[in-house]
């Protein structure tokens, strides 16, 4: 069939083949067109909202390289040149305040802000500021932060040079004034040896340098031959003991026994003597005033076994005989051990 084919085109004339080309382009463009209107023919597909939904989630954006703070600022600059300025500042507040910041911090710094201006106390009665001033070394000119970091530090300072004071808080008032607000121990009692008076602070501290207004000595008690470690203990229970039987002690003196070593007189202003030991004062003495309302004539409260109370008079006949008594049997006991060295020597020379 196919040589057949090649037979006839061979016997036809160039024209005729010519045309048979032609003919032929010409079918093949008719199909193409066909096929053209037949496709514009058919419905459009719609891509539903859906499809579009999960084309989009389905795709992963590309990683956007890590920008810098100043590449942001930048571009944040050239995304909002056409934008109004109102937009452009909301973005670039944060920028902005740190800029501020930077600025009035360095300002301060050289500023004469940043230095003392001033060092006052309050609450000192006994040590002058300018006393405290110079224990602490703070000078006007001192940087502001170097005190603010040593606070603790200059507070020890004030109260290891000055016994009278109890705790001292520094203070800062903006934006370069100090304050250093003096808490002092108060004068518990006076201590008498011999002649002269010393002042015992309530923590027991006895100031020996200082000279004692004699026009206080009728205010607080006095205590009369104690050693340093007696006037820490009696300190330590007087404070202890309510301002109303505080302020009925006068003088104290010790008046130890063979039971009890530690024993103290104590006279109150009342005109009666409490006899306590100093070990058990702080639990026994604040029933003196229950016992003291019962009393009708200046007493003696024993407080040394249990307590009770007895009239000055009897209270010392009492003492009285028990002394000569003790004395007796103290020359009992002489005489006899006398004796028994005498007898001894005697055999002895035998």
């Amino acid at each position: 069939m196919a040589d057949k084919d090649k037979d006839k085109q061979a016997e036809l004339t160039p024209w005729q083949k010519q045309h048979a080309a032609f003919e032929k382009k010409k079918a093949a463009e008719a199909a193409k067109q066909a096929r053209e209107e037949r496709r514009q023919k058919q419905p459009i597909k719609v891509v539903s909202v859906v499809e579009k939904y999960d084309a989009i989630a389905v795709t992963t954006p590309d990683k956007q390289p890590k920008q810098s703070l100043l590449a942001k600022f930048k571009a944040g600059l050239k995304s909002n040149e056409s934008k109004p300025m109102l937009d452009v500042l909301g973005k670039m507040w944060p920028f902005l305040l740190v800029f501020i910041l930077i600025l009035l911090g360095s300002s301060y710094v050289v500023s004469p802000l940043s230095k003392i201006g001033s060092f006052k106390t309050t609450g000192n009665v006994h040590e002058s500021t300018k006393q405290i001033a110079a224990a602490t070394s703070i000078k006007t000119g001192d940087h502001v932060w170097k005190i603010v970091k040593a606070k603790q530090t200059i507070s020890s300072q004030i109260t290891k040079a000055f016994p009278r004071v109890k705790s001292a808080s520094i203070n800062l008032q903006l934006p370069n004034h100090f304050t250093a607000k003096i808490t002092e121990y108060g004068e518990s009692i006076y201590l008498k040896t011999g002649a002269t008076y010393q002042i015992a602070l309530s923590d027991g501290t006895l100031l020996t340098s200082e000279v004692v207004d004699p026009q206080k000595l009728k205010a607080i008690p006095v205590l009369e031959g104690f050693n340093e470690k007696e006037v820490k203990q009696f300190v330590k229970a007087y404070e202890t003991l309510t301002s109303d039987t505080k302020a009925q002690m006068t003088t104290v003196t010790k008046v130890p026994t063979k039971a009890t070593t530690d024993f103290i007189a104590i006279e109150m202003k009342d005109g009666n003597q409490v006899r306590v030991p100093l070990s058990q004062m702080a639990d026994k003495l604040p029933y003196y005033k229950t016992v003291a309302q019962s009393i009708t004539e200046a007493s003696v409260v024993d407080m040394e076994a249990g307590i009770y109370a007895k009239p000055k008079a009897a209270y010392q006949k009492e003492l009285d005989d028990q002394a000569d008594k003790d004395k007796k049997s103290d020359k009992s006991s002489t005489d006899s051990a006398d004796a028994k060295n005498s007898t001894s020597q005697t055999e002895k020379s035998e």
